[in-house]
């Protein structure tokens, strides 16, 4: 039998291993979500546990023990291995008398005012003379009391919600409702989880398009953001559910027809299910022929692609291929590497004169510029050349200042020599 936290395990993977065999790199995410998802249930990071006592009915860190169950009067409470609902061990309570305080089992946990609480408690009933029940909880509104436990034999699971109007919250467990009840009633608990509720959704997802064809509507989108963590995100079609996805930031519609205007949009979910408000909703017409598509979005016509102009080819690692002249007002380039005023740093490494000679007669060109054959064969790069050539400018300058320190340090030689030479001569 599965436990609930495999179960969330396999809901927030299942989208990506329903995709065909085709797309390895995004079943492979898959698997590497599962291994992510896993290892944050072991660091309980998904929500903060406060059902943390180590006993039978723990889901984290179960153990053979009542730990944190308490009761006012003598039931009895015991760790029994026998048909757990998962795990080794489940909690089992038995009634030796009919009396109120000796016919339930208590936990009291820690609680801020108007929070809300997500409870969630596995059951079975064993011998039984009258239907158990959960009933006077204490510190809480929304909790429907009795809650009658109907069950039988069989493990079922109970989820309450749940407002704190105390600091402290004591849920109890009746082995027979009401005022009815026998000597010998006997129920069992396990898999016992208490968080604090997340109600707040995730901000909604900002869409784009990346490619349209005649049949298909390419996206993207940049992630919403969660208190928690964003595990799908869901796909309409004119207002219609077109498909949900796990936690990914594009995906391919499919099947359209050409030349119809389709309004697409994305939400994003959280853990606890909150769906975000809708994404800014594209209005985009499939191509009805095979011409190049762009997209109007705020005044800006964008295409995804690399363009040729003059030619039908754009060279691998590039955006745009102009066979001709280009002529604009102003270019902008943006380096990302430094600016070559490293070259005024004390730890520059400025090459020599002398050896700035040898590298011209042994190369024919300037050290770390490109030879004549390089440009020929490859071109050059705008932004690339105006950084070597400015850290040349730069290197020349160095080089000047210290011919100059020189010279004077020559002159003042030279006047000291004179000095002396007409000292001398008197």
């Amino acid at each position: 039998m599965r436990s609930k936290y495999e179960m969330l395990v396999l809901r927030l993977t299942e989208p990506y291993f329903a995709l065909p065999q085709a797309f390895p790199a995004v079943r492979a995410k898959g698997f590497f979500l599962i291994i992510l998802l896993l290892w944050l249930g072991s660091q309980r990071v998904l929500s903060q546990q406060l059902h943390t006592h180590s006993n039978a009915a723990s889901l984290d860190n179960e153990d053979d023990t009542t730990s944190g169950w308490w009761t006012a009067g003598s039931t009895i409470i015991t760790s029994d291995s026998n048909d757990p609902q998962q795990g080794s061990y489940a909690l089992r309570i038995e009634a030796p008398s009919t009396a109120d305080n000796d016919r339930n089992i208590r936990y009291t946990f820690n609680a801020i005012v108007d929070k809300v609480y997500t409870i969630s408690i596995w059951v079975k009933a064993g011998s039984q003379s009258a239907d158990p029940a959960f009933a006077s909880w204490e510190g809480v509104t929304g909790f429907s009391n009795p809650t009658h436990i109907t069950t039988g034999t069989t493990w079922t699971e109970y989820n309450f919600n749940v407002t704190a109007t105390d600091t402290t919250i004591v849920l109890k467990i009746y082995t027979g409702s009401g005022s009815n009840g026998a000597v010998g009633d006997v129920l069992f608990v396990d898999s016992v989880s208490i968080v604090e509720s997340d109600t707040v959704p995730p901000t909604a997802p900002i869409l784009s398009t990346t490619n349209i064809t005649n049949s298909s509507i390419g996206l993207s989108w940049t992630g919403a953001t969660d208190d928690v963590w964003v595990t799908n995100y869901k796909v309409y079609k004119n207002g219609v559910l077109e498909k949900t996805l796990g936690d990914i930031n594009s995906c391919e519609v499919t099947d359209l027809e050409s030349g119809t205007t389709y309004n697409i949009s994305i939400t994003a979910l959280d853990l606890a299910g909150n769906e975000s408000p809708t994404s800014n909703i594209l209005s985009i017409t499939t191509n009805s022929n095979s011409g190049t598509i762009w997209t109007l979005n705020n005044g800006v016509a964008s295409f995804i692609g690399p363009i040729a102009v003059g030619t039908t080819e754009v060279p691998s690692g590039y955006g745009m291929s102009v066979a001709d002249k280009l002529i604009a007002e102003e270019v902008r380039v943006q380096l990302s590497e430094a600016w070559p005023d490293y070259v005024f740093r004390a730890d520059y490494d400025l090459m020599s004169l002398k050896a700035v000679k040898n590298h011209i007669r042994t190369k024919g060109h300037l050290h770390n510029m490109p030879s004549a054959d390089q440009v020929e064969l490859s071109g050059f790069e705008l932004g690339e050349m105006n950084r070597l050539l400015l850290e040349k400018i730069e290197e020349l300058f160095l080089h000047v200042i210290e011919l100059k320190e020189e010279n004077l340090s020559q002159y003042k030689k030279l006047e000291e020599l004179e000095q002396q030479l007409k000292n001398e001569k008197r």
